[in-house]
């Protein structure tokens, strides 16, 4: 089953250059996910798009406005209106290999988005150098997206060809708007993984290099991204000034009450405001403000803990100056805890493919990640679920000159989950 994965290697880059030179930021990527589903009927798989996988009940941070303007600059890009429409709305899609024989039912995720991060310009960067740079000014894929949606689109040809190998089901997600934390809970909240056995995710990245794949351990921090919109009365600032509520003094008095929040003697907890915006002009009182926080916490007792704070010190300096106020959530995820077994033998498969001295596990103290989401819902009905992830030779995620070597590292995470898709998904007596 194993002697053919080199041929995936050219239209897993394909893929990956074109994801890369048209990127679409979270909730937008239309032409993305037109192609993606294009591809998957292609290969004869049953797609799922739109509200099939997506509950928008738990949808967070999507901006209608930005929503409209990808849907027409992807049709601008070629794809029809009948794809966007397709999507009714919301972007990401799901196939689903049903074999007909008895077996479990394995999940993997690939996410698809990319961020508001400008392209180098540096010649030695290889997009410039192989003229797939990003077309989007100020949007790029700087974590590797591209890479994962490409390495998605190879899993499903690699499973039609090999059906036949196969039992169970396999189900392959290719999952809207992770940066942000925003996407995995809506389409969790599909019900599209309740009848999961077991998910794996992976990630390309830099803190293993190419050639190497660290399997992940307990980690990453829960986080909440949530929006504080703040409204008052306007008043001429000399005049009349008691006549106006100050929605600028109180988003400010609530981030001081923030900033002074007790730690917690259980582990790490952290409160930030990114962006502050409020006023109108300089001699009114100021009657609107928005705060762009987040909160995260070593564990998701720890993470609401600070939510908790956050939300009353915002209660407290609204109540002082008299001022109302709404608390919008646009994004989540909570920490990781893979399951043990699944984790196991994703070393197993990771040895396999790139020898033991190349296999470590890593654990991520950092970040958030919000296919953890995905893991809480499948091991909370009894299902396992575990991560890897697979080096590339670059500078690291998030930055300008990100630059994985696509030939030579997407190959890896690529065998590592046709090893484990075999190991939990192979007929017996293969």
């Amino acid at each position: 089953m194993f002697e053919d994965l080199k041929n995936y290697t050219e239209e897993m880059v394909s893929f990956r250059r074109s994801f890369h030179k048209y990127p679409e930021t979270g909730w937008t990527e239309f032409r993305t996910t037109a192609i993606i589903a294009e591809r998957l009927n292609e290969l004869g798989y049953e797609v799922l798009l739109g509200k099939a996988i997506i509950n928008p009940d738990f949808v967070m941070g999507r901006s209608k406005t930005e929503v409209e303007a990808a849907q027409c600059k992807a049709v601008e890009l070629g794809i029809s209106k009948e794809a966007i429409d397709a999507c009714q709305g919301y972007t990401g899609c799901a196939a689903i290999l049903e074999t007909g024989r008895p077996g479990p039912v394995t999940a993997l995720r690939f996410d698809i988005d990319a961020l508001y991060v400008t392209e180098t310009e540096n010649v030695d960067h290889i997009p410039n150098k192989e003229g797939f740079r990003s077309e989007f000014q100020g949007k790029m894929h700087a974590c590797g997206h591209d890479c994962h949606a490409a390495t998605g689109l190879a899993m499903a040809h690699w499973l039609k060809v090999h059906e036949a190998e196969l039992n169970g089901t396999v189900k392959l997600l290719f999952q809207p708007a992770e940066e942000g934390t925003r996407g995995a809970l809506a389409m969790t909240e599909s019900g599209i993984l309740d009848d999961v056995n077991y998910l794996v995710g992976a990630h390309i990245a830099c803190t293993p290099r190419l050639g190497q794949v660290f399997i992940s351990e307990p980690g990453y921090n829960a986080t909440i991204k949530f929006d504080v919109h703040l409204e008052g009365r306007a008043a001429h600032s000399v005049a009349n000034p008691q006549d106006g509520r100050n929605a600028l003094m109180a988003a400010a008095h609530a981030l001081v009450l923030c900033g002074s929040m007790p730690k917690h003697g259980d582990g790490l907890t952290s409160i930030s405001c990114g962006k502050l915006t409020a006023g109108e002009m300089r001699n009114v009182i100021p009657v609107k403000a928005k705060m762009e926080m987040e909160v995260r916490g070593a564990s998701n007792e720890l993470c609401q803990y600070a939510f908790s704070e956050a939300e009353r010190s915002v209660k407290f300096a609204c109540a002082a100056f008299d001022v109302t106020y709404r608390i919008e959530k646009v994004g989540q995820a909570y920490t990781m805890n893979p399951s043990p077994e699944l984790a196991d033998l994703l070393e197993v498969c990771a040895c396999e493919t790139v020898g033991e001295k190349g296999v470590g596990r890593y654990s991520e103290k950092g970040g958030s990640e919000d296919f953890t989401v995905m893991m809480d819902r499948v091991q909370k009905l009894g299902g396992k679920a575990a991560h890897f992830y697979y080096g590339a030779d670059s500078t690291c995620n998030h930055r300008s000159d990100f630059d994985p070597d696509d030939v030579r590292s997407m190959p890896i995470g690529f065998e590592v989950l046709v090893r484990v898709l075999t190991r939990l998904n192979g007929e017996k007596d293969c």
